[in-house]
């Protein structure tokens, strides 16, 4: 078995594989995936933090559907 090591980010669920190694792109392959643990610990951190801010600014006059669509214009935004 040849073995060999790249980093990539997936995007919509497809890994590219780099120029270097295209010579794999047409073969059957066995895939390990490993991702780090720390990037997730600490945005889940990072969204606690920001669930607390939200709480402890008392109540709002938005509606949920309101929130939502913030929310999600604000994740359209940061993935540009």
């Amino acid at each position: 078995m040849y073995a060999v090591e790249f980093e990539a980010v997936s995007k919509n669920g497809i890994i590219e594989i780099p120029p270097l190694y295209r010579e794999f792109a047409s073969k059957s392959l066995h895939v390990v995936l490993m991702m780090d643990e720390s990037q997730k610990e600490s945005k889940v951190v990072h969204m606690q933090s920001l669930i607390d801010e939200g709480i402890e600014s008392g109540a709002g006059n938005r509606t949920m559907s309101e929130l939502k669509n913030i929310a999600k214009n604000r994740l359209t935004a940061s993935t540009k």
